[in-house]
């Protein structure tokens, strides 16, 4: 008996510790978690009452015509223009009232160097600078189109 002793301590903080655990678990959860995935139903309606920031691309082209066709040829063409000019619902709800961001051009080489500085994460092809080394005391649009960067 004396060696059955310890198992049982055992067992009994193991039962105990299972039951504080579905006893938390029965608290905490929320009642839609699991309903429609491993998360809460709810949220799906929180996330739609978040008012709306970006525009999308499509919304660029009517007003931005020079712009969007210069880009669509370049190596930029699948970047969004809220990459680079913030997010634009406002300024597509109110042309004249928001206007988007642009990088400021004592900013530029920083800002361009987020995408292009390089890094062993990025594919072998995708076009990368050492910005210690590739013209360091100039901004980058001083050689580089932002919408067509190809010199």
């Amino acid at each position: 008996m004396k060696d059955i002793e310890h198992l049982l301590r055992v067992a009994v903080i193991f039962l105990a510790s299972i039951t504080v655990f579905l006893v938390v678990r029965a608290v905490v959860k929320p009642e839609s978690y699991g309903k429609i995935g491993r998360y809460r139903a709810e949220a799906l309606d929180d996330s739609k009452a978040l008012p709306v920031r970006y525009a999308g691309q499509k919304e660029c082209g009517p007003c931005h015509k020079a712009q969007v066709k210069e880009k669509a040829g370049s190596s930029h063409s699948g970047v969004s223009c809220e990459s680079c000019h913030g997010a634009l619902a406002a300024h597509v709800a109110a042309p004249k009232g928001a206007k988007p961001a642009k990088p400021a051009e004592a900013e530029m080489r920083r800002f361009c160097l987020r995408c292009h500085e390089a890094s062993v994460s990025k594919p072998a092809k995708f076009p990368v600078q050492d910005g210690t080394k590739h013209n360091p005391d100039m901004a980058c649009g001083m050689c580089h189109k932002p919408h067509a960067p190809k010199i």
